[in-house]
């Protein structure tokens, strides 16, 4: 019998972004369906999920809402904040602190009193005046000390999420997948607007979703290096349901890198320690044998931490480095052996019907995208 025959990957006209799933920015999520039906299929009540390359929670959020205890664990510190918020119900208190604030923004004097202030602290780091103008550094600083004022951690770090989201939008950076400076001659009080506009959203959908989590689950969420779980103490998962980077594709570092300023997260550290990242092969032109091995390390530690027959269910697309196009079905099945993981099964598709889901520029003619069932020996 095919575990697989029943899960697929396009979900092109579905909604991806329903509850907390649409609260930030962040490329090549896959769309949450797909953990859904790999947890209701493959997990219940009483086990725990590991997604090893948790990116912005989709994994975490679909277990929490399926009552599964999850750990997540990301190179990137943005992200776990975003695994953190997305997954994690709020209290009616917690939402209320939020609302507090949103009222306060709203209130027709508040802009006026804002135009008054002139002692508003600008946190100070490197391309500051070039990325963003100073009414808007002065209007996200102003947001900035408001939120850090607030005492209950569970609902800054909401209030944190909402200001990051927004942070692209009123830089000057051109976008999400485009780094690079334009003038956006963005008016007093835009930043404000938008954070107001776009945290009652997300008030809205978190509300939702805390209302249909009725007991909430354990989420543990860890920035670290996946090529050494052994912070986990000898723990072993039943599943695990995870997409390691796209090769060569993105930079996540680089792309989040001012939002990580504002929110006080380490940029460093996943721009040096970021497997697969751009910068380690097109800019430092590292051989593609640095991106077997860092994958072989990452699936060594998974094996590692998966319960005897435990099943790992992986979502991972081919990579090219140095114009060279390397299946990644190929390559893990090639080294899994020696790891202690069977390939079970491999479902493959064109990686350009998935356009709408994943950033376009993935989808470079002959690449595709795997998942693959790997079991436990």
């Amino acid at each position: 019998m095919k575990l697989l025959e029943n899960i697929r990957f396009d979900f092109d006209g579905e909604d991806t972004s329903y509850l907390t799933h649409s609260f930030h920015p962040f490329p090549a999520k896959f769309p949450p369906q797909l953990p859904k039906v790999i947890l209701s299929e493959f997990s219940g009540k009483g086990e725990i999920v590991l997604d090893p390359f948790c990116g912005s929670g989709t994994t975490l959020v679909e277990a929490q809402l399926q009552g599964i205890d999850s750990v997540g664990v990301d190179i990137n510190g943005l992200a776990c904040l975003l695994s953190e918020v997305k997954s994690k119900p709020l209290s009616k208190q917690q939402q209320s602190l939020a609302a507090e604030l949103f009222n306060r923004i709203s209130d027709e004097s508040f802009l006026w009193e804002m135009g008054k202030k002139k002692d508003v602290t600008v946190p100070k780091f490197d391309g500051l005046s070039h990325w963003f103008q100073p009414n808007v550094a002065k209007e996200l600083a102003f947001l900035r000390n408001e939120i850090l004022a607030i005492k209950d951690k569970a609902a800054r770090d909401f209030l944190r999420v909402v200001l990051s989201s927004i942070i692209v939008r009123v830089s000057n950076q051109e976008s999400d997948t485009r780094f690079a400076a334009i003038d956006k001659k963005i008016k007093d009080g835009f930043t404000f607007k938008l954070f107001l506009d776009r945290g009652k959203v997300f008030l809205e959908k978190m509300r939702a979703f805390s209302k249909q989590v009725k007991t909430p689950t354990i989420v543990e969420v860890y920035n670290t290096d996946s090529r050494d779980l052994g912070f986990l103490n000898s723990r072993k998962f039943d599943l695990i349901v995870t997409s390691p980077p796209y090769a060569n594709t993105y930079d996540y570092y680089l792309y989040h890198k001012f939002r990580k300023r504002w929110l006080d997260i380490d940029v460093h550290y996943a721009q040096y320690n970021e497997i697969g990242s751009r910068r380690e092969f097109s800019s430092l032109k590292n051989d593609p044998s640095k991106w077997v091995y860092d994958l072989k390390l990452c699936f060594m530690q998974i094996s590692s931490v998966l319960k005897k027959k435990g099943l790992a269910f992986i979502i991972i697309g081919d990579s090219i480095i140095r114009k060279k196009l390397l299946r990644m079905d190929e390559v893990i099945s090639e080294f899994a052996p020696s790891v202690g993981l069977e390939v079970c099964e491999i479902v493959s598709s064109d990686l350009k019907r998935h356009s709408k889901i994943f950033n376009p520029a993935f989808a470079q003619r002959g690449k595709k995208e795997h998942l693959m069932l790997l079991q436990k020996q």
